[in-house]
């Protein structure tokens, strides 16, 4: 009977629950917009073997545009005026797998998938009517991941990813005539991102 006790205590000890969170940043571009947007993203996962794990990922990525035109005046010089600016804020929430191709290298490349929901929230300020609008999108959305990492220490490393998200987001628009639609806005882009990926019990 001590026996019978003591194997399955040996073998709980040496396989530990282990879990895992990554904080990233880094640049996101929508396939039809111009230029990146800043991103940061956090994953949070269960290890549930040495190569497999899967939880909870979220992010944020902020694009920021305005409407100017030259100062008037003869003092002006090469100065502008902003007429009115637009800020645009994309959050994900997405379970995901991930799956590392080995763990007992220096070097560990991995690939993950990801699907959820996605909200863009778009604010506008025209500067000159000062009319404010807030409009929000949301629905279904993936993302496929990925990458490299450099092994700092045995539960530290540095992960360097490629990333695709993919969506349309959309929202109900109510018109005069008391008719609605669908107004849709594609989120699809490509973006590149740097973590600290951190393994604890």
């Amino acid at each position: 009977m001590s026996l019978a006790f003591h194997v399955p205590a040996a073998i709980a000890q040496t396989a530990p629950e282990l879990w895992s969170i990554q904080l990233d940043g880094g640049l996101f571009v929508v396939n039809k917009a111009s230029g990146a947007s800043p991103r940061a993203g956090v994953r949070y996962s269960k290890h549930f073997t040495s190569h497999v794990q899967g939880g909870l990922l979220t992010g944020f990525a902020h694009k920021g545009s305005s409407l100017e035109a030259p100062a008037a005046g003869p003092q002006s010089g090469e100065s502008s005026v902003e007429l009115a600016r637009t800020d645009a804020r994309l959050v994900p929430l997405m379970g995901f797998m991930q799956v590392d191709f080995t763990d007992k290298f220096f070097l560990v490349p991995f690939v993950g998938i990801g699907a959820g929901y996605e909200w863009l929230r778009i604010y506008a300020k025209d500067h000159r009517t000062g009319e404010d609008s807030i409009v929000t999108y949301g629905n279904i959305a993936w993302e496929a991941y990925a990458g490299v990492g450099v092994r700092l220490a045995r539960r530290v490393r540095v992960n360097g990813e490629l990333f695709y998200d993919g969506g349309s987001l959309e929202r109900r628009v109510l018109a005069p005539d008391g008719s609605t639609w669908h107004e849709a806005v594609h989120v699809n882009g490509v973006g590149a991102r740097v973590g600290l990926d951190l393994v604890f019990e």
